[in-house]
């Protein structure tokens, strides 16, 4: 089997894994969307960093050493903030060699055990109240699935192909990106929401205001 054939053959166990999480029926369709790019390392060097059995480097000394199918294979890939079409800033989560894995480590399942921090988003995301700081969480839901194929044809064709969430959603939110920010030393979730209003208030609060004739203030605040 030539690495294109295997880098096909990873492709084609994405229905099966969709048949997995939304039934066997023929007519089962995903609840997000998936997003496909491509990157070629020929005309963007060193922008990937691959992490394989403990050991970190970049994709292209990972494709220089592969003499068959199975050395391509990896633990996950990230991307460097980049100088060319890459702009990871703020950082978002790192590609999963399956959109299973990548779907599992997002929620906090089966993390890599790879000798390396992980960090995930979960399932619900939190609210806290601005003025009595109650706190309420909502279901956290993913809208859009990355696949990122990065691949070389110097001296041959060989790619990997990767997996990460780029877009999730609330009832109360609506859409936002997870992303990753370092906070005294730690790396931390974030989710990046495109909802220009980041304060909250409780039902409870928003009342109170408005009994008190402020309820112009509400305007600046989301209600929860």
């Amino acid at each position: 089997m030539s690495v294109l054939d295997w880098g096909r053959m990873a492709r084609g166990s994405i229905m099966g894994f969709f048949k997995k999480i939304f039934g066997g029926g023929g007519g089962a369709k995903p609840q997000f969307e998936v997003v496909e790019n491509r990157l070629c390392t020929d005309l963007t060097r060193y922008q990937v960093r691959v992490r394989k059995q403990g050991q970190e480097m970049y994709v292209e000394e990972l494709f220089q050493a592969a003499t068959k199918p199975k050395d391509l294979q990896f633990g996950r890939f990230f991307l460097l903030k980049g100088f060319f079409l890459l702009n990871e800033n703020p950082f978002n989560p790192h590609f999963a060699p399956s959109l299973e894995e990548a779907i599992d480590w997002f929620k906090g399942r089966h993390l890599p055990k790879d000798g390396y921090p992980s960090i995930f988003w979960g399932k619900e995301v939190s609210f806290q109240c601005s003025i009595c700081h109650k706190e309420a969480t909502a279901p956290l839901f993913i809208t859009k699935v990355e696949q990122l194929s990065v691949y070389t044809n110097v001296p041959m064709l060989m790619e990997i192909v990767g997996w990460r969430v780029i877009e999730v959603a609330s009832d109360l939110m609506g859409p936002g990106m997870p992303c990753k920010i370092l906070d005294m030393f730690k790396t931390k979730p974030i989710i990046k929401w495109f909802n220009p209003k980041s304060k909250f208030i409780c039902l409870g609060c928003a009342h109170r205001l408005t009994g008190m004739g402020r309820q112009a203030e509400l305007e600046d605040y989301v209600i929860f």
